[in-house]
């Protein structure tokens, strides 16, 4: 009987690990999120990255967050707050969220860190699944 070659499992890559992603990260920064030479986290004004043309808006929301609960940077109490800069933003992610989202599975780390922070693991399966975590209501 024919079997599958043996793989090693890899983790998922965030922004910050590439040298491209790099790149991007950089353009990024302006408007908040992680900074990975300095290890911190600033409020992202998703708006103002929305209007950056081809800015990768949900990748570099969940990339943040990721890289930043997994350095222990983030409150579980204050997550919305530490991330997002206004509720506005945090609005905006969501529609981000459901609108590019939808057909896309949820990356390994960013689930990792939404479980962290107390999300249901059952809700995540796709991005869209996701936006209900970042609804303060």
């Amino acid at each position: 009987m024919p079997t599958v070659n043996a793989y090693i499992p890899q983790v998922s890559s965030l922004i910050f690990d590439t040298e491209e992603g790099a790149r991007k990260a950089s353009a990024c920064i302006e408007f908040g999120g992680w900074n990975a030479e300095k290890a911190t986290l600033t409020p992202i004004k998703v708006g103002a990255l929305l209007a950056m043309p081809g800015a990768p808006t949900l990748v570099w929301v969940m990339d943040s967050l990721a890289a930043s609960v997994e350095e222990g940077r983030v409150d579980p109490e204050t997550c919305l707050t530490q991330l997002f800069a206004t509720p506005s933003d945090m609005r905006d992610m969501r529609a981000v969220l459901h609108d590019e989202g939808r057909d896309l599975w949820l990356s390994d780390r960013h689930r990792g860190a939404l479980l962290k922070l107390g999300a249901a693991s059952i809700d995540l399966l796709s991005y869209a699944d996701v936006a209900a975590f970042f609804d303060p209501a």
